[in-house]
């Protein structure tokens, strides 16, 4: 593995002011397995007319909160970066084009908080 290498020439690198930082190699990301609460795949092609069919593409990855919970800010970047991860997660470079990617959340509650925080901090809306 280079990773334990990579991290021993960073703090070298950064000498002094190593201090200041935490250095943790090969970082888990999560304490239980990643897993997409459902993933729905047009290989077809077909247009689906359907409710909310109409807005899939090839490769579709919904986000399911019961009524219970709130869509927050912190569920949207994992579910963001889920996609990313089946999006690079492929035998070939680019197998499955960004533009064929969709990410949906179906909620019980308007996630207003969310929306103003995505707005604020990286100038997204929805309509």
């Amino acid at each position: 593995q280079w990773h334990p290498a990579f991290d021993a020439a960073l703090q070298i690198e950064l000498g002094e002011e190593t201090k200041y930082l935490e250095f943790d190699s090969e970082h888990l990301l999560s304490k239980k397995p990643m897993q997409i609460d459902v993933l729905v795949k047009n290989e077809r092609h077909v247009k689906i007319q359907k409710n909310i069919g109409r807005i899939f593409r090839q490769y579709n990855v919904v986000e399911y909160k019961s009524p219970e919970d709130d869509l927050n800010i912190d569920d949207f970047y994992k579910v963001y970066a889920y996609a990313c991860i089946y999006k690079a997660d492929t035998e070939t470079v680019d197998f499955i084009p960004a533009a064929e990617l969709t990410i949906t959340f179906v909620c019980y509650h308007y996630p207003r908080t969310m929306l103003q925080k995505l707005q604020r901090d990286r100038q997204i809306t929805v309509e």
